[in-house]
């Protein structure tokens, strides 16, 4: 059987130690003086060179690899028992004194804290020829009392730069060609870790030869393609929820799962992030060039506010598909709420359509009036029970003709409200669910228990009139307005005694009449 290209070219020496300067010369000062430590903690992402320092440092100081260099798994042997068994062998070891032994314990915060106890004694005083490295990708775990009878190295992951270099080198050697495209997305993908990189480049080539592509690359990690992404990205511009499904379609058929297909689009709004904010970080400068034109041309389409918003949402399911019955009906969800958000009715989706609207022209117009005599609207909740809607207002429907993004406008409505109405009236307003019936009927719930509030608000011809003007300017339709009481309505129980002291909350007055 071939061996492994990450095991065949492995560092044998300090210098060949990819992308850990620190560690490197740390280690090398200790053994140039010859004060190695009795025990080391390495600790750092995996495939970043903790094992491979472990043994080097075991034959810089002439320990022979078979029978002086003893690696133990603590993933598998985490048992107060295999501790003992390695216990016993350090003191066998201490019988026969000669060469320095080394032991490699990997995985180490593995270890049960019975087994971690047991090892203490033996960790902080063992034979003077006994060395222990430990290694770790969550030091954390590892419990205090090891941690403090030990010398840490932390391991940083390797930058993309080290790992492409190495790539080059593994590539004259083996007599390999992969593209330039190709390893710099092979770095990339591999998380600082020259292993993966290395192991990434290996299955690459034995698939696909010296001529493998960026999409065969793509195939090979589960990633949907660039012109699919870009595809996904035009669609948000024209909510093109066809196209958007026919990608899905075609990505579940090429074997990619909804999560796989959740985790590029992830990464491409990630990336944008980091092109708005950090456009000189690795994140962003190590991708290849056709991600970065990807994510210029995503640049262009997305908003830094709208960014924020996919972000959360990408945050939200990305926790929520994990545990759901059907993943590719929550992603297509996702997704066609991402194209058309009039469709959903989170707050995030609804504050998103506001947007997209204001930069289409659609926003809040207004009135003349208010533009050239600001003492009007002082005088504003003593004239909107007199102005009834003119023929102007509904001379040139600002949107189609119906109030299905009633939602969208009716926090514009409260704004208004409150510049115009007493703050009693206003009040009232506060505790209603206004609900769209019918293209041109509106429904003011308000809880069944606040009789006060149901009989104040249907007698009000000011704050009915004042809704149904502010309809016709802002969507350019005529509506009816009914109050209608509704049991148990969440967080509109007020009864009349409370109204008094919600009006105090909001405005910080005592009493008002």
């Amino acid at each position: 059987m071939q061996e492994a290209l990450y095991r065949k070219h492995r560092p044998s020496s300090l210098e060949e130690l990819v992308g850990q300067p620190d560690a490197v010369q740390l280690i090398s000062e200790q053994i140039k003086n010859s004060n190695l430590s009795h025990a080391y903690l390495f600790s750092g992402p995996r495939g970043v060179g903790k094992t491979s320092l472990a043994r080097i440092i075991a034959t810089t100081i002439g320990c022979d690899p078979v029978f002086d260099i003893t690696e133990i798994d603590a993933a598998s042997h985490n048992k107060v028992d295999d501790v003992r068994e390695l216990n016993d062998s350090v003191n066998f070891i201490a019988s026969s004194p000669g060469k320095k032994r080394v032991f490699i314990l990997d995985e180490v915060h593995m270890l049960s804290n019975a087994a971690s106890n047991a090892f203490l004694k033996t960790l902080e005083e063992p034979p003077e020829h006994v060395i222990f490295i430990l290694a770790t990708t969550e030091p954390e775990r590892v419990i205090e009392t090891i941690r403090s009878r030990t010398t840490q190295i932390a391991f940083k992951r390797i930058k993309n730069t080290d790992i492409i270099t190495s790539l080059e080198k593994i590539s004259k050697a083996e007599k390999i060609k992969l593209s330039r495209d190709v390893l710099e997305y092979i770095a990339n993908q591999s998380d600082g870790s020259l292993r993966d990189a290395i192991n990434l480049f290996e299955q690459t080539f034995s698939t696909f030869g010296n001529k493998a592509t960026m999409e065969q690359l793509y195939s090979i990690l589960g990633k949907v393609t660039i012109s699919d992404l870009l595809q996904i990205l035009e669609a948000m511009g024209t909510q093109d929820t066809a196209t958007v499904l026919k990608v899905l379609r075609a990505n579940y058929k090429n074997g990619l799962q909804a999560i796989d297909i959740l985790n590029s689009i992830t990464d491409l709004f990630r990336n944008l992030f980091y092109f708005k904010y950090l456009p000189e970080d690795e994140n962003f400068t190590s991708l290849s060039d056709s991600e970065k034109e990807l994510i210029k041309n995503c640049n262009d389409i997305i908003s830094a506010k709208d960014l924020s918003r996919i972000l959360d949402m990408l945050d939200e399911i990305n926790q929520s598909i994990k545990t759901s019955p059907s993943q590719e009906l929550k992603l297509e969800l996702f997704l066609v709420k991402l194209i058309k958000p009039q469709l959903a009715i989170d707050i995030k989706s609804v504050s998103r359509r506001v947007d997209m609207l204001e930069e289409h022209g659609v926003t809040e117009k207004i009135s003349e009036e208010q533009q050239t005599s600001p003492d009007k609207k002082k005088l504003g909740n003593e004239k909107v029970a007199k102005d009834k809607p003119t023929k102007e207002n509904t001379k040139k429907p600002i949107v189609k003709n119906d109030i299905e993004n009633f939602d969208v406008y009716w926090p514009k409505i409260l704004e208004e409200a409150k510049e115009i109405l007493s703050p009693r009236k206003y009040s009232y307003l506060t505790l209603v669910k206004p609900e769209v019936i019918d293209s041109n009927n509106l429904t003011l719930y308000i809880d069944s228990e606040n009789e006060y509030l149901i009989s104040e608000l249907r007698k009000s011809d000011e704050i009915i009139e004042l809704i149904k003007s502010n309809v016709i300017q802002k969507m350019g339709v005529e509506v009816t307005v009914a109050v209608q009481p509704h049991e148990g309505l969440q967080n509109n129980n007020q009864t009349s005694k409370d109204v008094q002291s919600n009006i105090s909350e909001i405005f910080d007055v005592e009493s008002i009449d």
